[in-house]
């Protein structure tokens, strides 16, 4: 906990595998709505804390349905800034751009 009291943010990376087309558009709009950032296809990122973290896979728990999956996985600042980008013949160190998702619950 910080000196303020406040549970401080962190990285997360969330990864989902969704069947339907219609529960992933609700699940892409929640983890944008609470400041997550676009990846690449089915990956988010952004700085949360992990009581935002908590609250989102409850919503997220109540939309998807049968087989479907999603991990929220905290990352270190120092391992978050080490992230490679692996392309066609290119392998590149990239800073990953992330909103912050202002104040917690």
């Amino acid at each position: 906990m910080s000196i303020t009291g406040r549970v401080p943010n962190m990285y997360l990376v969330v990864s989902y595998d969704i069947s339907d087309e219609k529960i992933r558009g609700k699940v892409r709009r929640l983890l944008r709505r609470y400041g997550l950032s676009y990846i690449s296809r089915s990956t988010y990122a952004g700085r949360l804390s992990w009581n935002r973290a908590l609250f989102i896979s409850e919503k997220i728990k109540g939309i998807i349905k049968g087989s479907d999956i999603l991990a929220i996985i905290p990352v270190q600042n120092v391992d978050f800034s080490r992230t490679l980008i692996v392309t066609s013949n290119k392998v590149s160190t990239y800073e990953i751009q992330v909103v912050f998702a202002g104040e917690d619950i």
